[in-house]
């Protein structure tokens, strides 16, 4: 049986005109009881999908490797600079969430202050949120360091070059893009990548976000290129800002698995993200944040390291990162 509920009109007259909706009122408040019921819905098979609204996406074949590249448009018209672009990797799981920050953001009543940016997510071509291959041959690095920066010819370096030879001029030719408000944001594998690119190619971007980033990987093999990035870099030709972040439920935590526990005390996820940012400050011209987040784990630091992520990306060119 139908649960019924008896309202007042006047009391409902007066929620609707606190409510700034006086002025749909006719002088009475007419109720219309719905005949529908759970029957009436359609069945889910015949739903349309859920769409990232204002968003697109292209698979792409480029030197042998197929690739899924979506897009995410901002609201407004692009500003006098252009637009600013976010670069997301592992785009098939992150993607929603950032294009759904941004577009979040822009609505806020300050939205007008601040320029929406083109969100580009790069993943593959496969529905599933992770390609854990793909990922893995795109975001590890050669054992040591050519003798110049990039010279290394790792999957990681195959991988920027796409997004530097073939994806950024493509963007480009697309839309009013500003080249000087770049931001790359990348989480675990992605971010270890995130801070190779600033190490080998601090130009292309003007912002790095690495979240949780996995310098424990290949015995830390980001830090012979860090280390060549601060003996060749300083001071940078053009200024970067660079923002780590890591959960404070990473290291030191009790675990009940004692193969968990023994991976997070080898990886010190928290206590080699501060160092390395610390490392980092006499570079000139780089401007390095390391930021704990408490409660979170590698996981579901995610969240509100993306939304750091569209804070900086949205922030005027004078702010920059981090935020």
């Amino acid at each position: 049986m139908p649960i019924s509920v008896s309202i007042s009109a006047s009391i409902t007259r007066r929620t609707l005109l606190s409510a700034g909706l006086g002025s749909a009122l006719s002088g009475c408040v007419t109720f219309m009881k719905s005949s529908a019921s759970s029957r009436d819905l359609p069945s889910l098979a015949a739903s349309a999908p859920v769409q990232v609204p204002a968003s697109r996406q292209l698979d792409v074949t480029i030197a042998g490797q197929r690739r899924r590249i979506f897009v995410a448009l901002p609201p407004e018209p692009a500003p006098q600079q252009g637009y600013p672009v976010l670069y997301v990797l592992d785009g098939n799981a992150l993607f929603p969430l950032l294009a759904q920050l941004a577009r979040n953001r822009a609505a806020r009543p300050d939205g007008a202050q601040a320029s929406t940016p083109v969100v580009v997510g790069l993943g593959y071509a496969t529905d599933a949120p992770y390609d854990m291959q793909g990922r893995t041959d795109d975001y590890t690095l050669a054992a040591t360091p050519g003798p110049t920066p990039g010279a290394s010819r790792s999957g990681a370096d195959r991988f920027l070059a796409f997004l530097e030879h073939d994806v950024q001029p493509w963007l480009a030719r697309q839309l009013p893009i500003d080249p000087q408000r770049q931001i790359l944001f990348g989480h675990s594998y992605g971010g270890l990548l995130t801070l190779y690119a600033l190490f080998t190619r601090s130009r292309m971007f003007q912002s790095y976000i690495a979240a949780s980033p996995s310098i424990w990987w290949g015995d830390r093999a980001i830090l012979p290129f860090r280390d060549q990035f601060v003996r060749q870099a300083s001071p940078l030709q053009q200024s970067a800002g660079l923002l780590i972040t890591a959960g404070s439920l990473e290291e030191g935590m009790p675990n009940a698995d004692p193969e968990r526990a023994r991976r997070q005390q080898a990886r010190k996820q928290v206590s080699s993200a501060r160092a390395l940012t610390q490392s980092l400050q006499g570079v000139q011209g780089l401007r390095a944040e390391f930021r704990l987040l408490e409660g979170e784990d590698h996981g579901s630091l995610v969240l509100p390291s993306a939304a750091l992520a569209v804070s900086i990306a949205c922030a005027p060119p004078s702010i920059g990162a981090p935020a």
